[in-house]
């Protein structure tokens, strides 16, 4: 899991938080897509 914050250019950062980090991300990812989903259902209604 360690080369997975460097390849997208977090590095030691990212290292730093380990699996809170991607859990973070994971959360943040998902949020995004609901969002979006929510906003594409508003927009074809009208």
């Amino acid at each position: 899991m360690m080369g997975y914050g460097t390849t997208y250019g977090y590095g030691s950062m990212m290292a730093g938080f380990g699996s809170f980090g991607l859990i973070t991300w994971l959360v943040i990812l998902v949020d995004l897509v609901l969002v979006g989903i929510w906003l594409w259902q508003q927009i074809t209604k009208k």
